[in-house]
């Protein structure tokens, strides 16, 4: 996992991985009573994919944490899909159980005080952990009238289209009232989840999408959710926003061995959308956690 945080300690380039950084490694905290936002990346991502949105937040007074999922990741990504998405809202309890309680740092958190942000399978595990209960055999159904939805298309949709899939129990599910504030970006696989857990969810959420997602189409998961969720802050569809638009811009090295991965729509600048985008969510938490306007 990485930690992002206020200090005070000297600055100086670092690089992690494939990110390059200018923070104080390993300083000292710095200020008391602060907002936590846990990162939640998509399938086969990693706790780098968010970094300056982290590192923004931490500029902004919040203590920012990002996990890598086991078993979903860049460098393992297994083929037990169900398995993962039921694991994953257990493992972001477990990092914020690690960031209020044995963390250094823990005495300068406000336990009261977290903010959650997911994308893709990310926006998944968020709307689980704030209450939602997925059916999959609303999956079934809804790919049998759509077919041409991304997700349905993907090798997992067998799993989410099997009967054993719609007999796991609500109870499999974990859900965190620790979470008090959400931004759900491209949350995927959204159209499978139990409308009546949606409306039941009471913590303020904004949701994101693109209008040239193809993986996660804006109407049919983003509108699905605000449909019933009854306290949608905003929502937001990106003009000419693609599904990857939404993760940081690619470096030069990054673009040439993923080009799909990294490119966009011809006139939708990345870096710009990046920018605001990050401005957006730090009002967000800002708002919803700290009280500001």
């Amino acid at each position: 996992m990485g930690i992002w945080y206020p200090s005070s300690s000297p600055q100086a380039p670092v690089t992690v991985g494939n990110i390059l950084q200018t923070v104080a490694l390993d300083g000292q905290v710095s200020d008391d009573d602060l907002p936590i936002v846990v990162f939640s990346h998509g399938s086969a991502g990693w706790y780098g994919d968010r970094s300056e949105s982290a590192q923004r937040l931490a500029d902004a007074g919040f203590v920012a944490v990002s996990m890598t999922y086991p078993g979903d990741n860049y460098q393992d990504s297994n083929d037990k899909a169900i398995e993962q998405l039921i694991n994953r809202p257990r493992i972001t309890s477990r990092v914020l159980d690690f960031v209020t309680e044995v963390w250094p740092g823990k005495d300068h958190v406000d336990k009261s005080k977290i903010g959650f942000y997911g994308f893709s399978a990310g926006g998944f595990t968020g709307l689980v952990a704030i209450g939602g209960v997925p059916d999959w055999k609303l999956f079934a159904s809804h790919c049998a009238a759509i077919p041409a939805e991304g997700v349905c298309n993907e090798g997992s949709a067998a799993y989410f289209s099997h009967p054993k899939a719609a007999q796991i129990p609500a109870s499999a599910w974990h859900h965190d009232p620790r979470i008090k504030a959400a931004v759900l970006v491209s949350p995927g696989w959204a159209f499978s989840f139990d409308a009546t857990s949606i409306s039941n969810i009471n913590v303020p959420v904004e949701l994101w999408g693109g209008s040239k997602d193809t993986v996660v189409p804006f109407e049919s998961n983003i509108g699905y959710v605000q449909r019933y969720l009854s306290h949608v802050v905003s929502a937001h569809e990106v003009h000419d926003a693609r599904h990857n638009s939404f993760l940081k811009p690619c470096s030069e090295v990054v673009r040439a061995k993923n080009p799909d991965f990294c490119s966009d729509e011809p006139g939708f600048d990345r870096p710009a959308f990046q920018a605001d985008f990050n401005t957006a969510l730090v009002g967000f938490f800002q708002s919803e956690l700290m009280g500001k306007d």
